[in-house]
């Protein structure tokens, strides 16, 4: 099979099994075998690789603990700050492989717990085509969003951070404000991320600036390396040069640029599926493709279990 067949294969499966409610996960060959091949791309016969016994038991009965209904780490919150949660809104394709997209939404809270919604259709800027919702969507999202959060907490949060890979559109915007306002919630902050950042930085030395460096460019932009160096390695454990986040903060009420750098990293260690300590992406974000292979395959009227732990 091609990884693009496998990747079908593992969504449509996932899609249909969410009626069950059971939590699955599937493993192949190529997780565990050295000698299973995989179609790559080019139409190229390659081996790949896998992690070391002790890796692949971590990952592999870490998403097995987490999918049976245990917690393996959560966020440290300071006492003195308020409880927030945190929502990704990403976007895919559909089956027919269209422009037109579909729009979905990750909301995790401090434990790591995730809701997960499927949203309206996209749209595109005329100006620079980046996708956004219209601001009925953008409201009805974000409301079911924190309306299925009060239901599983009793509450809804003091404060959202919403994340994006695209820019918040105007009409957008809108929308996201409104169902907050609805929602009683007084503090918000609306972060784009943008895949890559026009920034880097240089640290003297052969190894590239430590994970966690953050340097501000503006009131509103800043970035962060969520992957570098690490001291306790005394090296960098990547193969690439690390690219920095960007974050373009379009609404800020969070007065601390430093509350918002150390979630944003925090939140790249909450991915109990690979376990990696140094995710180059928050997992508002991280699970975003994920999410769009299966949610393609729930029918269109089909409101499926919004709980994350299902999905994944």
């Amino acid at each position: 099979m091609t990884d693009r067949e496998i990747d079908n294969f593992r969504g449509a499966l996932k899609a249909t099994t969410l009626a069950l409610r059971i939590p699955i996960q599937i493993v192949w060959p190529t997780t565990y075998d050295n000698d299973a091949v995989v179609k790559r791309k080019l139409a190229e016969l390659s081996t790949r690789k896998v992690q070391d016994e002790a890796t692949r038991a971590w990952n592999f009965f870490c998403a097995l603990y987490y999918k049976a209904g245990g917690t393996p780490w959560r966020m440290v919150r300071d006492q003195r700050e308020y409880s927030a949660t945190f929502m990704g809104v990403s976007f895919f394709e559909g089956l027919d492989g269209t422009s037109l997209q579909t729009s979905s939404a990750q909301l995790f809270d401090e434990r790591g717990e995730g809701l997960i919604l499927k949203g309206g259709p996209g749209l595109k800027d005329k100006a620079d085509r980046q996708p956004y919702l219209s601001s009925l969507d953008a409201f009805n999202l974000t409301r079911t969003a924190l309306q299925s959060y009060k239901k599983e907490h009793g509450n809804y949060p003091a404060r959202l951070v919403i994340h994006k890979t695209s820019r918040f559109h105007p009409e957008e915007r809108e929308g996201f404000q409104k169902a907050i306002e609805q929602s009683e919630i007084e503090i918000a902050d609306f972060i784009w991320m943008p895949r890559r950042s026009p920034v880097r930085l240089f640290r003297n030395g052969v190894y590239p600036p430590l994970r966690g460096t953050a340097m501000r460019l503006d009131d509103a932009q800043t970035i962060l390396y969520t992957r570098g160096s690490v001291d306790f390695f005394r090296t960098y454990p990547g193969l690439y040069v690390p690219n920095p986040l960007l974050l373009h903060a379009q609404r800020r009420d969070t007065p601390d640029w430093n509350l918002l750098l150390k979630e944003t990293l925090a939140l790249t260690k909450m991915n109990w599926n690979g376990t990696q300590f140094d995710g180059a992406l928050p997992i508002t974000l991280k699970a975003a493709r994920q999410v769009g292979d299966i949610l393609k395959y729930v029918p269109d009227g089909t409101t499926p279990d919004p709980r994350y732990r299902f999905y994944m």
